[in-house]
């Protein structure tokens, strides 16, 4: 009888440690406002490194007080505060109050709704052609989002987190203003993350 009890003790300390362990790793990943390529991004700090997710360059919203440095801000701590909740396994793309909308849901096919959304697209901006580059994204076939890019399905957060590049300059600093403009843009975007 005593075995069996020490067993059972013995058990149940074993799961107590695999299940600390898996929730220690579930919340190993940060999001944060950070630099990529030279602009604000909302970048996921995890274990493999940082791997920027969108890049902030629009001014659309600017006049109404969000420029790209300030919803970087917002929408990391968007993208925290669902993670921290365990709200942010997928990310899916919907019209909420009648604008296009990228949220966070908890399941695949979630819809989203007006406590759900992380950030809100500029008007006639396709919500799921984001989705769709998130997709390229995460399989390495593009760089990071940007916010001006134009079907709607669901990204697995983890998967995107497990496959999407690592981009070992991207900082969790704030962007410095150059001296000079630039001479010129890119043409194609560098892999690790998208812009809006």
């Amino acid at each position: 009888m005593k075995k069996r009890f020490l067993g059972l003790v013995a058990l149940t300390a074993l799961g107590s440690f695999t299940i600390g362990a898996q929730s220690s790793q579930a919340q190993s990943t940060t999001f944060v406002c950070g630099v990529s390529q030279g602009k604000p991004a909302t970048i996921a700090q995890t274990p493999r490194g940082n791997v920027p997710v969108i890049v902030w360059v629009s001014e659309h919203f600017s006049r109404a007080g969000f420029d790209p440095q300030t919803r970087c801000e917002d929408v990391s701590g968007r993208f925290q505060s669902f993670y921290n909740q365990g709200a942010l396994n997928f990310i899916t793309a919907g019209i909420v109050n009648g604008q296009q909308v990228v949220c966070a849901t908890g399941a695949a096919g979630g819809a989203c709704n007006n406590s759900n959304v992380l950030f809100t697209l500029k008007p006639r901006e396709s919500a799921a052609r984001v989705i769709q580059r998130l997709h390229q994204v995460r399989s390495g076939a593009s760089g990071p989002l940007f916010e001006s890019t134009r079907r709607s399905s669901s990204i697995n957060v983890n998967d995107f987190l497990n496959n999407a590049p690592v981009d070992g300059s991207a900082s969790a600093g704030s962007p410095q203003p150059s001296a000079a403009p630039a001479v010129s843009q890119p043409t194609s975007q560098p892999s690790g993350g998208s812009a809006w």
